[in-house]
C-alpha cells in the first residue's frame, strides 16, 4: 500500500483563513495610499496651476493688460489681441495663453483657447479633463480616471478634482482644491 502524500482539509482551511485576515488587515492601508497619493497629485497640479496664474498675472502687468476684458474687433491694433480667436493672450514658452483681467481663461468652449490652457498647465490629455461650467461659474480641471463621474462633480456629490474660477468684470480669479473623495 501507498501513501498519499497531501494537505488535509483542516491545513487547508487553516490557510485560507490566514490569508483572509492578512488581506482585511492590508487592503485599507494599500487603499489608503492610494488616496493619499490621488490627494497628493490634484494639490500638486493645484500649486502648479495657482504658480502659473501669478506668474501670467505678472506677465499681463508688464505688457499692460493686465486689467483689460473684451475689446473690439482689432483692439486698436494691441499686439496682445487675437482678432481671429477674440481674447487678450501672453506668450508662455510659445503657446498663446488667452487670458482676461490678467489672468488665464481656462475652458472656454473655443477648443484652442482649452487646449493652449491645458499645454501651458502641463495638463496632458491622456491624464486631465477641463469640463467647462461644473457649476454656475467655476470649470473642472478633473481628472481622466474620474471622467465618469462628471455629473456627480456638477451636482457637489463626488469631490475629487479642481475648480477654476476665470476673471470677469464682476469677480476675481479663484482655484479650489477639492479631495474629499480622493
Amino acid at each position: 500500500m501507498k501513501q498519499q502524500k497531501g494537505f488535509t482539509l483542516i491545513e487547508l482551511v487553516m490557510v485560507i483563513l490566514v490569508l483572509a485576515i492578512i488581506s482585511v488587515i492590508v487592503a485599507p492601508k494599500l487603499l489608503s495610499l492610494s488616496s493619499e497619493s490621488q490627494t497628493a497629485m490634484i494639490k500638486s497640479v493645484g500649486g502648479t496651476i495657482a504658480s502659473m496664474n501669478q506668474m501670467v498675472n505678472s506677465k499681463t502687468q508688464v505688457v499692460g493688460i493686465a486689467d483689460k476684458g473684451d475689446c473690439s474687433y482689432s483692439c486698436g491694433g494691441d499686439p496682445h489681441w487675437d482678432v481671429l480667436v477674440g481674447y487678450y493672450f501672453v506668450d508662455i514658452s510659445g503657446t498663446r495663453l488667452y487670458v482676461y483681467n490678467g489672468y488665464p481663461m481656462a475652458t472656454q468652449f473655443d477648443p484652442v483657447v482649452q487646449k493652449n490652457y491645458k499645454t501651458v498647465m502641463g495638463l496632458s490629455d491622456d491624464d486631465w479633463l477641463v469640463e467647462p461650467y461644473i457649476n454656475s461659474h467655476a470649470s473642472g480641471i478633473i481628472p481622466m480616471k474620474f471622467k465618469d463621474k462628471i455629473a456627480d462633480i456638477k451636482s457637489g456629490n463626488f469631490k475629487c478634482h479642481l475648480e477654476y474660477v476665470a476673471p470677469t468684470s464682476g469677480r476675481s480669479y479663484a482655484l479650489k482644491t477639492l479631495t474629499y473623495d480622493c
